[in-house]
Protein backbone atom coordinates (compact mmCIF):
# COMPACT_ATOMS: atom_id res chain seq x y z
CA UNK A 1 0.00 0.00 0.00
CA UNK A 2 1.24 3.49 -0.85
CA UNK A 3 0.30 6.35 1.43
CA UNK A 4 1.39 9.85 2.34
CA UNK A 5 4.21 9.72 4.87
CA UNK A 6 3.67 10.56 8.51
CA UNK A 7 6.23 12.23 10.75
CA UNK A 8 6.73 8.98 12.67
CA UNK A 9 7.88 7.35 9.38
CA UNK A 10 11.04 9.51 9.25
CA UNK A 11 13.27 7.14 11.24
CA UNK A 12 12.37 4.24 8.93
CA UNK A 13 12.82 6.39 5.83
CA UNK A 14 16.26 7.57 6.90
CA UNK A 15 17.29 4.00 7.74
CA UNK A 16 16.10 2.76 4.34
CA UNK A 17 17.82 5.65 2.55
CA UNK A 18 21.10 4.98 4.34
CA UNK A 19 21.08 1.18 4.04
CA UNK A 20 20.12 1.25 0.36
CA UNK A 21 22.57 4.09 -0.43
CA UNK A 22 25.54 2.26 1.05
CA UNK A 23 24.76 -0.84 -1.02
CA UNK A 24 23.76 0.85 -4.30
CA UNK A 25 26.47 3.49 -4.16
CA UNK A 26 29.41 1.28 -3.22
CA UNK A 27 31.66 3.72 -5.11
CA UNK A 28 30.98 6.44 -2.49
CA UNK A 29 32.37 5.97 1.06
CA UNK A 30 29.72 4.97 3.62
CA UNK A 31 30.98 7.83 5.80
CA UNK A 32 29.62 10.27 3.20
CA UNK A 33 26.11 8.86 3.56
CA UNK A 34 26.42 8.74 7.35
CA UNK A 35 27.30 12.43 7.43
CA UNK A 36 23.99 13.27 5.70
CA UNK A 37 21.71 11.28 8.01
CA UNK A 38 20.82 14.26 10.28
CA UNK A 39 20.05 16.53 7.32
CA UNK A 40 17.88 13.86 5.69
CA UNK A 41 15.79 13.58 8.84
CA UNK A 42 15.57 17.25 9.74
CA UNK A 43 15.67 19.01 6.37
CA UNK A 44 15.48 17.10 3.12
CA UNK A 45 12.70 14.61 3.81
CA UNK A 46 10.39 16.92 5.80
CA UNK A 47 10.57 19.54 3.01
CA UNK A 48 9.63 17.01 0.29
CA UNK A 49 6.35 15.53 -0.85
CA UNK A 50 6.80 11.97 0.46
CA UNK A 51 4.94 8.73 -0.13
CA UNK A 52 5.77 5.47 1.59
CA UNK A 53 5.30 1.91 0.49
CA UNK A 54 3.91 0.05 3.48
CA UNK A 55 4.06 -3.72 3.66
CA UNK A 56 2.60 -5.66 6.59
CA UNK A 57 2.47 -2.45 8.64
CA UNK A 58 6.13 -1.59 8.02
CA UNK A 59 7.66 1.05 5.77
CA UNK A 60 9.50 -0.84 3.02
CA UNK A 61 10.29 2.06 0.70
CA UNK A 62 9.54 5.65 -0.19
CA UNK A 63 9.62 8.27 -2.91
CA UNK A 64 10.29 11.96 -2.31
CA UNK A 65 9.24 14.64 -4.77
CA UNK A 66 9.91 18.36 -5.10
CA UNK A 67 7.50 19.40 -7.81
CA UNK A 68 8.39 17.25 -10.83
CA UNK A 69 11.79 16.25 -9.44
CA UNK A 70 12.23 12.82 -7.89
CA UNK A 71 14.60 13.64 -5.05
CA UNK A 72 14.72 10.11 -3.69
CA UNK A 73 13.35 6.66 -4.45
CA UNK A 74 14.60 4.01 -2.07
CA UNK A 75 13.45 0.53 -1.12
CA UNK A 76 14.77 -1.38 1.87
CA UNK A 77 17.40 -3.87 0.67
CA UNK A 78 15.41 -6.83 1.98
CA UNK A 79 12.30 -5.66 0.05
CA UNK A 80 13.98 -4.94 -3.29
CA UNK A 81 13.04 -6.82 -6.43
CA UNK A 82 9.41 -7.30 -5.36
CA UNK A 83 7.76 -4.37 -7.12
CA UNK A 84 7.80 -1.66 -4.44
CA UNK A 85 10.04 0.68 -6.45
CA UNK A 86 7.93 0.27 -9.58
CA UNK A 87 4.74 0.97 -7.62
CA UNK A 88 6.23 4.07 -6.01
CA UNK A 89 7.40 5.38 -9.39
CA UNK A 90 4.01 4.65 -10.97
CA UNK A 91 2.35 6.52 -8.10
CA UNK A 92 4.54 9.56 -8.81
CA UNK A 93 3.68 9.31 -12.52
CA UNK A 94 -0.02 9.34 -11.64
CA UNK A 95 0.50 12.63 -9.79
CA UNK A 96 2.72 14.45 -12.29
CA UNK A 97 2.84 15.04 -16.05
CA UNK A 98 6.67 14.97 -16.09
CA UNK A 99 9.37 13.61 -13.82
CA UNK A 100 13.06 14.40 -13.64
CA UNK A 101 15.78 12.71 -11.62
CA UNK A 102 19.49 12.09 -11.36
CA UNK A 103 21.05 8.67 -10.88
CA UNK A 104 24.73 7.90 -10.46
CA UNK A 105 26.15 6.44 -13.68
CA UNK A 106 27.91 3.71 -11.67
CA UNK A 107 24.59 2.62 -10.13
CA UNK A 108 23.81 0.46 -13.16
CA UNK A 109 20.89 -1.27 -11.44
CA UNK A 110 19.11 2.06 -10.91
CA UNK A 111 19.73 3.24 -14.47
CA UNK A 112 18.30 -0.01 -15.86
CA UNK A 113 15.32 0.21 -13.48
CA UNK A 114 14.47 3.73 -14.60
CA UNK A 115 14.91 2.93 -18.29
CA UNK A 116 12.71 -0.16 -17.92
CA UNK A 117 10.07 2.06 -16.33
CA UNK A 118 9.93 4.62 -19.10
CA UNK A 119 12.54 7.23 -18.21
CA UNK A 120 15.19 8.24 -20.69
CA UNK A 121 18.66 9.66 -20.23
CA UNK A 122 18.90 13.28 -21.33
CA UNK A 123 22.44 14.16 -20.27
CA UNK A 124 24.96 13.90 -17.48
CA UNK A 125 26.74 16.04 -14.93
CA UNK A 126 29.25 15.67 -12.14
CA UNK A 127 27.79 15.68 -8.63
CA UNK A 128 29.51 18.49 -6.75
CA UNK A 129 29.37 16.57 -3.44
CA UNK A 130 30.76 13.18 -4.51
CA UNK A 131 32.58 13.97 -7.74
CA UNK A 132 30.68 11.10 -9.39
CA UNK A 133 28.93 11.36 -12.74
CA UNK A 134 25.14 11.48 -12.59
CA UNK A 135 22.83 10.62 -15.47
CA UNK A 136 19.98 13.09 -15.92
CA UNK A 137 16.74 11.24 -16.62
CA UNK A 138 13.27 12.33 -17.64
CA UNK A 139 9.78 10.94 -18.11
CA UNK A 140 6.85 12.70 -19.75
CA UNK A 141 3.23 11.58 -19.91
CA UNK A 142 2.31 10.92 -23.50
Amino acid sequence: MIRVYRENDLEDMVRIWYDASVIAHHFVPASFWASYRPAMKKEYLPLSENYVYEQEGEVAGFISLAGEIVCALFVAPEAQGKGAGKELLEHAKSLKKRLFLKAYRDNKKAILFYEKNGLRATGQEVDEYTGCVQILMEWEDS
